[in-house]
């Protein structure tokens, strides 16, 4: 009778064995959603409000409004961006969950990046939907200074999650830590990203905006 060397029974079952495991979680693919030149890809409230300086979106403070992401729309997505507040008296704000009709913050969930507010514009709600927000504890950083945010949001468990870390001068990017959660089933929907200006008066700025659709693992945090 014919004997398989040791080594090659072994090499069989461990081979086997990788057949049969779970796959690991695709590496995320994280899509451009900004060029750093123009508006393309954007879709504002009013004509104004917003335009391009120094490779950022800024916000002219002209009134309250909102720009939202026309070229994706998502449930499921991980959204990261770059942000300060250059003027303004209310916290910057980003929008998701909503719907692209003009209605009171687009009917959508706030989260206000980086220290964490939030708003529950859904008709019937408006008010600071605190019964399905989690705040978490984190220092308070300066919101006219660059800082990196990164939204994960879950449609299937209505989940969605916010992490944020100051950027150092002339850095790209830095270990964040998770600041604000958001759950409710109810309100996940296939809707735009936006961006939201709270009130006239109010310059923000925001840059190296990408998204990965679909997500190859909605429940992580890749930044923290």
């Amino acid at each position: 009778m014919l004997r398989r060397p040791l080594w090659t029974l072994l090499a069989g079952i461990v081979l086997l064995g990788t057949a049969f495991a779970t796959p690991a979680a695709a590496d995320p693919v994280l899509k451009p959603m900004f060029d750093g030149k123009t508006l393309d890809g954007w879709t504002a409230s009013k004509p104004g409000e917003y335009l391009v300086k120094d490779g950022a979106i800024h916000s002219t403070g002209k009134s309250r409004g909102w720009l939202y992401y026309n070229k994706q729309q998502a449930g499921t997505f991980r959204w990261l961006f770059h942000l300060r507040q250059v003027k303004g008296n209310h916290a910057p704000s980003v929008l998701i969950w909503g719907v692209t009709q003009p209605i009171n913050g687009l009917g959508a969930i706030q989260f206000q990046p980086p220290n964490g507010g939030h708003w529950d514009y859904r008709p019937g709600h408006n008010n600071s939907g605190k019964e399905f927000f989690t705040k978490y504890p984190h220092p308070k950083w300066d919101v006219k200074k660059w800082t990196q945010c990164e939204i994960v949001g879950n449609q299937a468990t209505g989940i969605a999650r916010m992490a944020c870390c100051p950027l150092p001068d002339g850095a790209t990017r830095c270990k964040a830590t998770e600041v604000l959660a958001f759950k409710d089933k109810k309100a996940a929907r296939v809707g735009p990203l936006a961006i939201q200006i709270h009130n006239s008066g109010i310059e923000d700025e925001y840059k190296n905006l990408q998204l990965e659709y679909p997500v190859a693992d909605p429940d992580k945090l890749i930044t923290t």
